[in-house]
């Protein structure tokens, strides 16, 4: 059992075989690019929400920054510090006590 074949069948064997490999190769990596395409696309999708929301963040750690400064402005106006309202507290306290002293002695004349 021989097999031959003519220069021109043989040329042709061959072509279609490479063009069947290069096809399927073809399919094959036409596959994987759409599949990194479509992996690329949802990567950018994921990034820009995340732009998003990071530029929300951002919105609102401005707001709280000028809340907070804000509040520093308000602080001085609004609050006393402890010492200043001990000082405070110590003067009346000694104003009470001169005029009890004070109603003590009027009291012992009389």
């Amino acid at each position: 059992m021989t097999f031959s074949l003519e220069a021109y069948q043989a040329i042709m064997l061959a072509i279609t075989i490479v063009g069947s490999i290069f096809g399927a190769g073809k399919a094959f990596f036409g596959r994987i690019e759409t599949s990194l395409k479509d992996r690329d696309d949802g990567l950018k999708n994921e990034l820009s929400k995340l732009g998003d929301q990071m530029s929300k963040e951002s919105e609102a750690i401005r707001q709280l920054d000028r809340e907070i400064l804000k509040l520093k402005a308000d602080l001085p106006r609004e609050y006393v510090a402890k010492e200043d309202f001990i000082r405070s507290f110590t003067v009346v306290e000694a104003k009470i006590d001169a005029v009890q002293t004070t109603l003590t002695q009027f009291a012992k004349e009389k």
